[in-house]
């Protein structure tokens, strides 16, 4: 026996099938490529489904951005780690584990898209200056829990970010000069530098 949805669920599903769609073609044929109907086509459904859901492109993209901050705190959570070098392992072998699969190579794809379609528009240039900033904020709420550190948890975080952008949109490029594991040595080296930097 089929199991009815209610009206929340159809919506959220809907609202899913949607991001999906969106995400795949922003990767593959770009932003400006692409528009609303296209994503609606994509996705099996009506324009006006999308027009119910996101107000215009920018909140899709929001949508989106929003969508990979939560992926990547309910990824991160679930341990309750207090030991610096248990996170900072943790944080390694999440990113080498995932930096090359067919789903992070497509969202690295959309990301650089959103990136340069925000340097060029100054609606979705605050949509992802938002999703990035949130992304930062729940590195520094780990990182201030670690300890005494030479910078402050803000500007660790970001430079955790970078590192993290960096090496993955290079390591898909060149992945034979730029392994994976680079992350992780990258990482350590920073972290080790805050700790030496704290003042005694």
């Amino acid at each position: 026996m089929a199991v009815r949805l209610t009206r929340a669920q159809k919506q959220q599903q809907t609202r899913e099938r949607l991001l999906e769609a969106a995400e795949t073609l922003f990767a593959t044929r770009g932003i400006h490529q692409t528009s609303l109907d296209d994503i609606a086509a994509e996705a099996g459904l009506s324009k006006g489904a999308v027009y119910a859901n996101f107000d215009s492109k920018a909140g899709l993209l929001l949508a989106l951005l929003q969508r990979h901050n939560e992926t990547c705190a309910v990824s991160a959570g679930g341990q309750q780690l207090t030991d610096s070098l248990t996170w900072q392992r943790r944080l390694g072998e999440s990113f080498e584990a995932n930096v090359a699969t067919a789903e992070s190579r497509q969202r690295t794809m959309a990301i650089a898209e959103f990136w340069l379609y925000g340097m060029r528009n100054a609606e979705a240039r605050e949509v992802l200056s938002e999703a990035l900033n949130a992304g930062r904020q729940a590195n520094a709420a780990e990182v201030a829990t670690k300890g005494h550190l030479g910078m402050s948890a803000g500007q660790l975080a970001a430079l955790i970010m970078a590192l993290d952008i960096g090496i993955g949109l290079q390591h898909l490029i060149d992945p034979e000069r730029v392994p994976a594991d680079l992350f992780t040595a990258g990482l350590e080296m920073l972290l080790r530098g805050a700790a030496e930097a704290a003042p005694r």
